[in-house]
């Protein structure tokens, strides 16, 4: 007989109550007859005695509080020792008694969907596409091995009549790298569940041993509108995110707001190669908003209850590891996402609660960073706190670099702040600025943060219209560089968006404060 507490709380060690557990097991009363399967209820907190054989227990979380995901794991006695093979769960033993704390999130994988290549599909399919006739990745979401022209460090040019911005071939091997998971986050829209908001997010979760603290990478691009992405309004349960562009058959289909990250971080600028090349991979996290706006994802709050969410959601189901490779994958077989193996890899690696954070914003997507600068507060009428909002401290104490790519504040004193927040910003040590301008963002470029003295313009008559102006603050803690717009050509893109298809890779070559 062994006697079990089970407790629930939130990421932020708030605790709550859910109406149950479920506890699966077999159960073997007496020596010598078969043990049979017993399917019981714990109520939370209160001490309950069961007799598991073999001293293994399956535990539900119960109908949970609105928003929350609910878990299912198995705790097991192994070498004397209670562990879990879900890390989110913790286990303890005071005397007889086992305890078996829970931290339960508001995170949860993105619903997916696969059809016959040759399927119309005419509505929206409120899932998320896989590719059609395989059901193993998601839609355009390969993993290529491409070859990164990365920019050289120093990024001026060596040569007076250059032709096109300098660079190197790095060809980068990410096939088994990591994962890249579509997370649903906020309120779940189960049939008869409280609606609510929710966000789509994209994740690349690396398989690699991450270290202590580990690295994440916050991205922000410019926000979705209309008439590119579909419209939907508060609480955005309709046409975002899954919503397709046109009917279609299945081969021919495009979901524009998931398309959206997979074309930055794999397909189109290629993020996540940019910063392998450069020797990183960090956790890489980017919200894809919908048109209504971001809500809390651009407040201090908000992005730090977003961080612990996803990281406890991949060091929860063993996705990431700071120890070694983690074992286990995600799961699109058939078009339905899970994450293999699903049970059985115990461990008591704990969920790290600081990160060494990098927050990074294109384009007008520079707006987020540099809210974040600052303590803002949410709409608590829209978004509940308990859901979308977590203690500031987590964040601005991991908060390590800016990567601001072409950043152009839209606002009318977009020049002012720009300056004025990543001034203030950087009077916090260990942290570091990384700035890349084309013509077009110079209007609010953050120049006058580094050394005139420090700055290099090559070549020093400029060729054509080319040259690459490139500086440093005294202290190294503020970099820039400045491309012409001639610099940056040839290239598939206009001089802004080449500006985010080689200025990732570049930023990630610095080591972290």
């Amino acid at each position: 007989m062994t006697r079990f507490v089970v407790r629930v709380s939130d990421i932020n060690g708030r605790e709550y109550t859910p109406p149950f557990f479920v506890a699966r097991y077999l159960s073997n009363p007496r020596p010598g007859e078969v043990s049979v399967p017993v399917i019981t209820r714990l109520a939370p907190g209160v001490p309950t005695d069961l007799q598991p054989a073999g001293d293994e227990v399956n535990l539900t979380v119960g109908t949970q509080a609105p928003g929350f995901s609910s878990e299912t794991f198995t705790v097991r006695k192994m070498g004397g020792r209670w562990l879990a093979d879900m890390r989110a769960a913790t286990i303890s033993v005071q005397g007889d008694t086992v305890l078996v704390d829970v931290v339960d999130g508001t995170i949860r994988l993105a619903p997916t969907i696969a059809f016959p290549p040759e399927q119309k599909v005419k509505e929206n399919p409120r899932a998320l596409l896989c590719e059609p006739g395989q059901g193993w990745i998601y839609y355009g979401a390969y993993l290529t091995n491409p070859t990164i022209r990365r920019l050289s460090n120093p990024a001026v040019f060596d040569s007076p009549t250059p032709a096109g911005y300098p660079s190197n071939d790095t060809a980068v091997k990410n096939e088994d790298s990591g994962n890249l998971v579509f997370l649903e986050y906020g309120f779940t829209t189960t049939p008869g569940a409280p609606r609510g908001p929710r966000f789509l997010i994209a994740v690349w979760a690396p398989r690699v041993a991450l270290g202590t603290p580990p690295q994440v990478v916050v991205f922000y691009s410019p926000p979705t509108k209309t008439p590119d992405f579909p419209g939907d309004g508060y609480p955005f349960l309709g046409r975002y995110p899954y919503d397709i562009r046109a009917p279609a058959i299945a081969k021919d289909l495009v979901q524009p707001y998931p398309y959206h990250a997979i074309n930055y971080l794999l397909a189109g600028y290629k993020i996540i190669p940019q910063i392998q090349a450069a020797g990183r991979n960090p956790i890489v996290i980017m919200p894809v908003n919908p048109t209504g706006g971001w809500g809390p994802l651009d407040t201090q709050l908000g992005l730090s209850r977003l961080i612990k969410e996803v990281v406890r959601f991949l060091y929860g189901h063993k996705l990431v590891s700071s120890r070694a490779t983690p074992t286990a994958r995600l799961s699109l077989h058939a078009g339905r996402a899970s994450i293999f193996p699903q049970k059985g890899l115990f461990d008591d690696e704990p969920i790290p609660m600081r990160w060494a954070l990098t927050v990074s914003g294109f384009s007008n997507g520079i707006d987020h960073p540099l809210n974040l600068c600052t303590s803002l507060p949410i709409d608590e009428k829209l978004y509940d706190p308990a859901i979308f909002a977590s203690p500031e401290t987590a964040l601005v104490d991991s908060w390590r670099e800016i990567w601001d790519i072409d950043g152009v504040a839209d606002n009318g004193a977009g020049a002012e702040r720009h300056l004025r927040n990543l001034q203030t910003w950087l009077k916090k040590e260990r942290r570091t600025l990384r700035s890349y301008h084309s013509d077009y963002g110079m209007r609010t470029a953050p120049r006058t943060l580094v050394d005139p003295a420090r700055v290099e313009t090559r070549p020093v008559k400029p060729y054509k219209g080319v040259f690459i102006s490139e500086g440093s603050s005294a202290d190294g803690r503020a970099t820039w560089v400045q491309f012409s717009d001639a610099a940056l050509q040839p290239s598939p893109y206009d001089p802004h968006h080449t500006v985010p298809a080689i200025a990732f890779g570049h930023a990630a070559r610095f080591a972290l404060p």
